[in-house]
């Protein structure tokens, strides 16, 4: 098949160019006539960021590639993983935590944004989105690493290309597409701690032919999980100086352990249930700790609850997924693709028993039971009752399956004078989560027994016992389902527009018509509000239809000066239209030396969560501002704290989060085995959706009451200055609830600079191959909103949890046989918002993070190889905060882990 594209013969054959360090460095030696014609067949290839192919991967527009093969000698088992560990991953991105609702998935955030701005594609088309993660982004667990060949990412703002999404940049993962004959991969990795042990099979098959060529892989990886008490640092314990009887001192406890919660007739305080001089963990199993003081509050005890023991900090993780890919020439001139793409993942996700507060108005009285144990009283009052941990129902476990469809239809085409393409993308995403453990609200209430005076015995269920044993009627199970659905048809051409005297103007046209449907729903029970212990209310449901039109123009206004022009037009069914250029210029002063700019608007519309979420209500603490105004009282200095809901839901009214963005760059071929580029950026994101406070609503409602009062108005409603928000207040002041949904809120401002640095020698015999890769953060600031007004936050790059240096270094050296590679992560220390224990100024600090992988590869004269490596050599803990936490977004905690892996070819 041959293409005519701007005065060149182009083969289609998919032989890709190889990604050495030579075939990326920028520029290239003279070319005599006779070798002019064979340079005029090499083959173009389309680049991540543009949709007119080229011979040069170095562009107007940052690019870096991953290949595969070097990411498995990294060390790196899986997609996922490999990309977060990215330098580009800047603040880190969520993947294979437990305790919530997303722990199934995998994530990636360029820049340091949210991961909804950052696009994942497959060979150039749109992955399927995660319904968990709100139909926002997708999830990077269901990409199989033995289908990938290379990662192309993207580090500038593509709107104009790509659409909605890409305000930070584009993930394109490049699937295998050319491969022969028969390949079988296994992997299996211990760690020299508990837990996280994996295995991973792989088959991959391919056929070719002068026609096209079929390629076909199956994978199968399976994680166990790691119990929060498998790390010392998880468990429970005491900070440094700190005093062991107070539970303000502990970290890693739960105050919901076994706790009398007296209301107004006991003195409001709280109390231990037992009067015996033992320990809780005597009465109540070794998970209970204390009785411990409360220094906040003379005179109160707990019995503190260790979680540790029965939950899991990552989830125990089952993925299998199979992809086929085939291209046919169907005649000279046209091209035929298809693809086929299934994933299904199961994660185990392992909570401890449910957190629960029980109301006992009629109260408890003083007695001892058969076994000797002195209850304490809790006195009759409407606000007496009890916080209880409910080991006695057992854990919370929610059983998580994901399974991915993906089809692709292609055809790309030749005529004299254009070169055509069309394609027909359909993908859905289905996740399921079956929760058990859980608690039906107020059935705990309903359980409590009696005290039988006459009989001189407790009758029912006494919590504060812990031989009486929890009725059944308790225990409820927490069940959802999410789908995201996407068809796409798409279709365009390239040809040239005129001759100009450094060149042919290329250009290319294309249009776009998109349907998305969403789904997201829990069980009836949870919708309304009455399960205790689960996570993740309904998303609600939606369908919108994207109607697109798009241009790319490429103008060689000199020989070394080329001019990129590009727009996009989106119409949503839905929200509106947007409409998004960029510009981007690249000039090569001399052969080895590229200078690039470039500008660009982008957008990222509301996901059908976020304008259809069903309302969801949850309780927890509100300062009730407009009582305190109500009463005379200083709204500034309100104490008036309540326990109360807010309800949060979608907003139909929402607006797209718009953006701008810069990069000027420099990309230099030093000599012929050495090149670097430094890429400087700027992102300006606007109207980031949202939700406010219900103490920021609050608040502001109750300044707002003060103004109208002094101009002596009518009071005006907070809607007015947040659309969609609302307070209810019953008849004596208290908050009934309050409406919190999302809005169009705020801007955020960033820089920073990538740099990489590629070097390759001969060294003897051998090869050796040196990368490092750095990226500098200069500047975040954000908004937030205080009396309602937007604050612009001060510069936290560098504060804790924003790291504004990362490194990624590289090596690699190959003989004959044999080959050695080394990959290291590093991180800068970040100043924390907290104050160092005993001083009044000087600021705690995170400390830096360092680690580094191994891995030597032979290859045996069978067609077969084998690789041993070891991943965080020097076994590194997290870098903690000043409380002993840490960001599981940034560190893991795998530690040190031995893995060795086999590859037989056939």
């Amino acid at each position: 098949m041959k293409s005519h594209f701007l005065g060149y013969q182009i083969s289609f054959k998919k032989a890709f160019l190889p990604l050495t360090i030579s075939s990326l460095l920028i520029g290239a030696p003279a070319i005599n006539a006779a070798e002019e014609e064979a340079a005029a067949q090499v083959e173009r290839i389309e680049v991540t960021g543009s949709r007119i192919k080229r011979v040069d991967m170095e562009g107007a527009v940052p690019v870096t590639v991953l290949n595969a093969v070097d990411l498995e000698a990294q060390g790196f088992a899986t997609v996922g993983d490999a990309l977060r560990n990215s330098n580009l991953n800047s603040f880190g991105s969520y993947g294979g935590g437990a305790n919530n609702s997303w722990s199934s998935q995998s994530t990636v955030a360029l820049k340091g944004a949210s991961i909804q701005h950052t696009l994942t594609l497959l060979d150039g088309k749109r992955m399927a989105k995660s319904p968990v993660l709100d139909g926002g982004a997708s999830n990077l667990n269901t990409i199989p690493m033995a289908a990938v060949e290379r990662i192309e990412i993207l580090t500038d703002g593509a709107s104009a290309i790509y659409g909605t999404d890409a305000i930070a940049g584009v993930i394109n993962v490049i699937l295998k597409k050319d491969f022969q004959g028969v390949q079988f991969d296994a992997r299996t990795e211990q760690h020299d701690r508990e837990g996280g042990d994996s295995n991973k099979f792989s088959f991959t098959g391919g056929l070719s032919s002068d026609k096209g060529n079929l390629v076909f892989t199956i994978e199968h990886f399976q994680q166990d999980n790691i119990m929060f008490s498998e790390r010392d640092y998880t468990q429970p314990f005491v900070q440094p100086g700190g005093d062991s009887s107070d539970a303000n001192d502990w970290q890693n406890i739960s105050w919901t352990g076994r706790v009398l919660t007296q209301g107004g007739a006991g003195g409001w305080a709280w109390e231990h249930p037992f009067a015996n001089d033992v320990s809780c963990s005597e009465v109540y199993g070794e998970a209970f700790i204390g009785p411990l003081n409360d220094r906040n509050y003379a005179g109160d005890s707990i019995c503190g609850y260790d979680y540790t023991r029965a939950a899991a900090a990552t989830s125990k993780a089952t993925r299998d997924n199979t992809l086929i890919h085939y291209t046919y020439e169907l005649s000279d001139s046209i091209e035929l693709t298809a693809r086929a793409y299934w994933a299904q993942n199961k994660y185990l996700d392992i909570s401890a028993p449910v957190p629960a507060s029980i109301s006992i108005p009629q109260g408890l009285p003083a007695y001892t039971t058969p076994e000797g144990i002195e209850l304490k009283e809790l006195y009759a009052d409407p606000w007496a009752g009890m916080r209880y941990r409910f080991d006695t129902a057992g854990d919370r476990v929610a059983e998580k399956h994901d399974s991915v469809l993906d089809f692709l239809f292609a055809l790309e085409g030749t005529t004299e004078h254009f070169d055509w393409d069309v394609s027909a993308n359909y993908n859905k995403y289905n996740a399921f989560t079956w929760g058990t453990g859980y608690l039906l609200d107020g059935a705990q209430n309903d359980l409590i027994g009696y005290y039988d005076e006459q009989a001189g015995e407790f009758i029912g269920w006494d919590p504060r016992d812990p031989n009486s044993p929890l009725p059944a009627g308790a225990k409820a199970n927490y069940d959802k389902r999410g789908a995201a659905e996407y068809l796409e048809l798409t279709g365009g051409a390239s040809f040239s527009v005129m001759e100009l005297p450094a060149g042919e103007i290329g250009a290319y046209v294309g249009a776009s018509y998109r349907e998305e449907e969403y789904d997201h729903q829990v069980d009836a029970l949870a919708e309304a509000g009455l399960i205790v212990g689960g996570s993740g209310g309904s998303g609600g449901a939606g369908k919108r239809d994207v109607m697109s039109a798009y241009f790319e123009i490429v103008v060689p206004v000199l020989d070394e000066l080329e001019l990129n022009l590009a727009g996009r037009y989106d119409d949503y069914s839905d929200f509106g239209s947007t409409t998004n250029p960029q510009v981007s210029v690249s000039y090569r002063p001399l052969d080895s030396l590229l200078l690039r700019a470039s500008w660009g608007t982008g957008f990222r519309a509301p996901t059908l969560s976020d304008l259809n979420k069903g309302m969801v209500e949850g309780y927890g603490d509100i300062t009730n501002y407009v009582a305190c105004y109500e009463e005379g009282e200083d709204i500034d200095s309100c104490n008036r704290i309540e326990e109360a809901p807010t309800r949060t839901g979608g907003n139909l009214n929402l607006g797209p989060e718009e953006s701008e963005s810069t990069n000027f760059g420099v990309s230099y071929n030093i000599t012929e085995n050495i090149d670097i580029t430094v890429d400087y950026w700027t992102l300006t994101t606007e109207g980031l959706i949202s939700s406010i406070s219900s103490d920021e609503i609050m608040q502001t409602q109750a300044k707002l009451y003060q103004i109208a009062d002094d101009l002596g108005v009518e009071r005006p409603d907070i809607s007015l200055i947040y659309p969609g928000s609302e307070i209810s207040l019953l008849a004596n002041g208290r908050i009934d609830y309050v409406v919190a949904p999302r809005i169009n809120l705020g801007e955020s401002d960033r820089e920073g600079l990538d740099i990489s640095f590629n070097a390759g020698f001969e060294i003897g015999e051998g090869q050796l191959d040196l990368g490092l890769n750095i990226s500098k953060y200069l500047k975040y600031t954000y908004t937030y909103v205080d009396n309602g007004e937007a604050v612009v936050a001060e510069d936290v790059s560098g504060r804790e949890g924003y790291p504004d240096l990362r490194l990624n270094m590289t090596m690699s050296y190959q003989l004959g046989d044999h080959s050695v590679s080394y990959w290291s992560n590093w991180m800068s220390e970040q100043k924390s918002w907290d104050l160092v224990e005993g001083s009044e100024t000087e600021l705690f600090v995170v400390d830096e993070y360092t680690t580094h992988n191994l891995s030597y590869t032979m290859h045996l004269p069978w067609s077969n190889s084998f690789t041993l490596g070891v991943n965080n050599i020097t076994d590194e803990d997290p870098s903690f905060d000043r409380w002993g936490g840490y960001d599981g977004d940034l560190y893991s905690i795998y530690g040190r882990s031995y893995y060795l892996s086999f590859r037989q070819q056939f």
